[in-house]
Formats: C-alpha cells, structure tokens, sequence
C-alpha cells in the first residue's frame, strides 16, 4: 500500500477514537444520516424510480420507411461579394 494512504486511515482511526471519547452521541447520527442515505440511494421509494422503458412493438419496426422525394438543393444567391473579385487588404 502507498505510506500515503496508511498515514490517512490512522488519522480517520485517530479522528474516530477521539470523536467516541468526546461525544459519541454526534458519531451515532452521523452514522445514521448517513446510514439512511446509503438505503434511500440504494432502495429508492417507488414514486422516485425511473419508469421502465418499453421496447417499441415488433410493428413499429418493421414500418416501411416513407418515400423521399428526389429533388436537388438549390443554392440561393445571396448579396455577398464574391471573394475571388477583391482579396482583402492586409494591415
């Protein structure tokens, strides 16, 4: 393991000694908030969970795609001056 990382479980193991030995009542709710979140996370109320996701019926997916029309894009002339005509000035 990395000395890094030892250093900082003994300080959480010395943080949580001195909490218990000063007020162990502030360590139970902490414990229990977060406790509760943990199952309310994990096992959310069932208004909270997603609605299950339907696979589109065999019918929908084998609809023949509609008809497109063949038809070219036109180009619209618009007001610009060509660039070729005049290059731009340099400063």
């Amino acid at each position: 393991m990395h000395p890094l990382f030892i250093v900082l479980l003994a300080l959480m193991a010395i943080g949580i000694i001195m909490s218990l030995m000063s007020n162990p009542f502030e360590l139970v709710v902490a414990i229990v908030i977060f406790g509760g979140v943990f199952v309310l996370w994990k096992y959310p109320p069932a208004r909270w969970r997603k609605a299950p996701s339907r696979k589109p019926s065999s019918a929908s997916r084998t609809k023949p795609r509609e008809k497109r029309k063949n038809v070219p894009f036109r180009v619209i002339q618009g007001n610009k001056r060509d660039d070729d005509d005049n290059p731009h000035p340099y400063h």
